[in-house]
């Protein structure tokens, strides 16, 4: 059994944590864990390895959020619990970001507001920013112990990280919405009808999950933002931050469908496994310089015409990425 405070409630947490669920949802993020690993290695979407982070920080939150139930006296367990479980969903949006970054490529950059070799050094850099400032703050309120001062420094913290989570994923979503949009009605790639076709489930696939990532970040920001701070009193108070059940329906439930619809409308089902091969069989040639991030020159993308279509390289040329 956990060792509880006067009100009968677990000492790392300000209410009575219930253990089943939390093993509940280790297994399930364990289990969808192996899926998009053996995904990685079948279709070779090395660059799905940061879904591999996110998820993996789930499986140990919940896990170090089991130890933490029954080890009251060590604060390590907590500490890793909640910065884990606070900051894996900002692992999955810098995920989306290279998905759609992916999807851009695929389709034809043309159609976008920002070029598709800009989405992973703009957002993906705002993204990492948002993950030190949140892994800060969830560090700091699990080990605050009860510190006030600490805690309400650690609700700054945070907020400041989740609405910079908010306000870049919603800017990229109108990006990516705008992309979708235009690339849908273009005259130029009903031609390839099959194609486009498969690209509406990766864009369903990241619609809902980006629905249910916003409303998660919506949900944090709400939680620390409700914290009460009484003078005198021993925790902090506020609804949501005294009761277990909204982080299992608001934020562990819906990332959960996240990770699970990229699984079953994984990229690697139609997306190229080297980024810079067109749906039109163009071929953009990404240069050595820009496969890193901290060095090299940057070059502009060079474009290669596909060889003559005739005769049963056709279809090859129309259907290149396909996967079953």
């Amino acid at each position: 059994m956990a060792d509880t405070n006067d009100s009968g409630q677990n000492s790392h947490y300000p209410y009575a944590p219930v253990t089943w669920a939390a093993v509940l949802f280790a297994i399930l993020f364990g289990f969808t864990l192996a899926i998009h690993a053996y995904q990685i290695f079948r279709y070779k979407t090395w660059y799905m390895w940061v879904m591999i982070v996110a998820i993996a920080m789930e499986v140990i939150g919940f896990i170090t959020r089991v130890i933490s139930i029954h080890l009251t006296e060590p604060l390590w367990p907590i500490i890793i619990a909640q910065t884990g479980l606070v900051v894996a969903p900002a692992f999955l949006a810098a995920q989306y970001y290279m998905i759609v970054g992916r999807i851009m490529s695929y389709v034809g950059k043309e159609y976008g507001y920002i070029n598709h070799t800009k989405i992973t050094k703009i957002f993906v850099g705002a993204d990492v920013f948002a993950i030190l400032t949140q892994s800060s703050g969830g560090a700091l309120l699990a080990s605050a112990d009860g510190d006030l001062d600490k805690m309400k420094l650690a609700q700054k913290v945070l907020l400041f990280g989740l609405a910079l989570q908010v306000v870049t994923f919603g800017i990229f979503a109108f990006v990516a919405i705008a992309f979708d949009v235009r690339s849908s009605r273009s005259p130029a790639l009903r031609v390839f009808k099959e194609e486009m076709k498969s690209m509406r489930k990766l864009w369903f696939a990241f619609y809902v999950g980006s629905a249910l990532i916003t409303a998660r970040s919506i949900y944090r920001t709400v939680e620390f933002g409700d914290i009460k701070f009484t003078p005198g009193a021993k925790d902090a108070q506020g609804y949501t931050y005294t009761h277990e059940w909204p982080m299992y329906a608001f934020d562990s439930i819906p990332i959960f469908i996240s990770v699970v619809f990229f699984a079953v409308w994984n990229p690697g089902h139609w997306l190229p496994t080297r980024k810079g091969l067109r749906m039109d069989g163009t071929y953009e040639e990404i240069s050595e310089g820009r496969k890193y991030i901290c060095c090299g020159p940057r070059k502009e993308p060079r474009y290669h015409a596909p060889a003559p279509m005739t005769g049963d390289n056709v279809e090859v040329a129309l259907h290149p990425v396909r996967r079953r």
